[in-house]
């Protein structure tokens, strides 16, 4: 009995290891899931898309997930009361916290486009994340088609199957860009690195982590086959983009708290 119990273990583990999909480490902090405002028969069945944290108001995700406006105007900021964003779930079925949900505030839409929708969308949350200890940063490089980086979502758990009730995590590496885009210079193509595990059935927005550095978001996917390539839009490529907007959230922050200080002084001044 014990030595078919240690045989079982073994092939158990030993599957394991050559598997290339598995449940998410430390990633799982900066991955969040997008959904609608209220879920349809139970909790996380409304999950639509992912993204993932960049500061403890901002959220970064496909803007194909989020875009619903014509192509003359891409880049309008506006807002979403429709939607919510679920903040350290693994579990997409279980239900999250209060203090996990937050509300959209505001979406600004990268003017670059993916067919009739933006390539990037910045989420205003509508208050700050408390509990964010592990910082994701933007690349300073191109990525390195040596590396071996990693794809968090709740997509597909193989070809035409289930979606994943466990936020699962997909190793995956740079691949020749002909056999997937090639018209698409601020593309990465990434295929799976081990061979095995689908990677085009994976959530939209999911975020590609390469170290602690955050290099891709999953566009939409318009062709799809067992053991095809994910296509992720380059934030390398897209860096200015996202400064920019956060860079203008920040100043409109401090012309805020600046406000906050003179008027109660002018208050003062003009009452003397």
């Amino acid at each position: 009995m014990q030595c078919l119990l240690l045989l079982l273990l073994t092939l158990t583990f030993g599957q394991a290891e050559e598997r290339n999909i598995y449940i998410t480490g430390k990633y799982h902090h900066n991955v969040v899931s997008i959904r609608t405002r209220k879920q349809i028969r139970g909790w996380g069945d409304n999950h639509f898309c992912a993204g993932s944290i960049l500061t403890a108001r901002w959220v970064l995700t496909s803007g194909c997930c989020v875009s619903t406006l014509p192509e003359s105007t891409p880049n309008q900021a506006s807002t979403r009361k429709n939607m919510r964003v679920v903040v350290f779930t693994r579990t997409r079925l279980t239900k999250p916290t209060s203090k996990n949900m937050f509300g959209v505030d505001k979406v600004v839409l990268d003017e670059d486009l993916d067919g009739e929708c933006s390539k990037l969308a910045l989420l205003k949350l509508d208050r700050p994340i408390s509990g964010q200890k592990f910082a994701i940063k933007l690349p300073k490089q191109k990525m390195n088609t040596t590396w071996l980086c990693s794809t968090l979502g709740w997509g597909r758990m193989y070809f035409n199957g289930p979606y994943s009730n466990e936020l699962l995590q997909l190793r995956s590496q740079e691949s020749p860009m002909f056999t997937c885009k090639a018209d698409c210079q601020s593309c990465l193509c990434m295929g799976s690195f081990t061979g095995r595990g689908n990677m085009c059935q994976l959530d939209m927005g999911s975020p590609l982590f390469c170290g602690n550095f955050l290099y891709g978001v999953a566009r939409r996917i318009h062709m799809c086959n067992d053991e095809g390539f994910m296509v992720f839009t380059s934030i390398y490529h897209k860096r200015k983009f996202i400064e920019r907007v956060l860079n203008s959230a920040r100043s409109q922050t401090k012309s805020r708290q600046a406000l906050i200080i003179i008027i109660p002084m002018l208050t003062l001044f003009l009452m003397a």
